[in-house]
């Protein structure tokens, strides 16, 4: 049974970005599932956040319906799940929802991270988090958010995620900046218009590596039917707006926390995909799970590669249940 999450807004003054620059008003969107467990003076005490990855908002969350929601792993009985979709991300304060184009500061992850600090503690009035869930870009900022505010939460679930991109992601992310910058139709940010055409590329080059190598020979069983994939997923980037694209690759490309993570000493659950081409398995996960001085590995296989942290996260359910049982 699909959510009808009701998106909910609150609006930070004066938000001072790492840059030194301000944005006088950064609306944030979010929605909330679960029931609040408040303690004798009203603080909320089962507070979640589950942080969506590159291309979500809020509703994201309802992609995991299997394992977060009544009487799941994670569960909306026990606890009150806050999805904020991301600063950036259009329904949050972006480049193209504020009005302000190229215009809108440059943000960094730590940015992100403290725009939602910023909402669950002054908007929300929650002084301590239970956990947090992250998936890809989403883990992320959760890292992040065990080292800036270490004593604000009691675990963390690292899924499809690392604490640093690889080489070949780096390279994949710059290029599709380039792509866009580089096309007569982006104008230097200052298009009236949306460049479509450079959206779907962008959209094509996600494609051509976020499945696992064998589902682009399985999974499609002409190569007009695999051309028919390569147009859906075009599809997908008509909602894309490309100054919002090229900052958000901005924040990607410079996330790298190296040996910070040691610092990490909350309970941590990293589950990863063993055909992950995006988050690699031995150079970006076991990296970072090494680097955990008190974390828990689980991996399995999937044939949707890096969307696997979505599309079989059901495949972590009994590894998510036996964390949670822990903590």
């Amino acid at each position: 049974m699909k959510l009808l999450l009701e998106p909910k807004y609150h609006i930070l003054k004066d938000f001072k970005f790492e840059s030194g620059e301000v944005l006088p008003e950064l609306k944030l969107e979010y929605a909330t599932q679960g029931i609040k467990k408040l303690d004798s003076e009203g603080n909320i005490t089962n507070a979640f956040i589950y942080l969506h990855g590159w291309s979500g908002d809020y509703t994201s969350v309802e992609s995991l319906a299997s394992v977060i929601g009544p009487g799941k792993a994670i569960d909306t009985n026990h606890y009150y799940v806050i999805s904020p979709t991301a600063l950036g991300a259009p329904g949050s304060s972006a480049p193209s929802t504020s009005g302000r184009g190229t215009e809108f500061p440059r943000y960094n992850i730590k940015d992100m991270v403290k725009a939602h600090y910023q909402l669950i503690t002054r908007g929300l009035g929650i002084k301590h988090l239970k956990g947090i869930m992250g998936t890809s870009m989403g883990g992320f900022q959760a890292l992040n958010w065990a080292i800036e505010y270490p004593d604000f939460l009691d675990f963390l679930i690292l899924n499809g995620t690392s604490h640093r991109i690889s080489n070949r992601m780096y390279g994949v992310y710059d290029l599709m900046n380039q792509i866009i910058l580089d096309d007569s139709g982006y104008e230097n940010g200052n298009y009236t218009e949306n460049p479509v055409k450079v959206m779907e590329k962008s959209a094509n080059l996600s494609f051509l590596w976020s499945l696992s190598p064998e589902n682009y020979e399985e999974c499609f069983q002409s190569r007009s039917e695999f051309s028919d994939g390569v147009g859906e997923r075009k599809k997908d980037a008509h909602d894309w707006d490309a100054n919002d694209l090229v900052w958000r690759n901005h924040a990607l490309l410079g996330h790298d926390l190296g040996d910070k993570i040691s610092k990490i000493n909350v309970p941590s659950l990293v589950i990863a995909i063993n055909q992950d081409q995006i988050v690699d398995f031995n150079y970006c996960v076991m990296p970072m799970y090494e680097g955990l001085d008190n974390s828990q590995l689980f991996s399995y296989d999937s044939i949707w590669g890096h969307y696997g942290c979505v599309r079989d996260i059901q495949k972590a359910e009994h590894a998510l249940k036996k964390f949670m049982k822990m903590i």
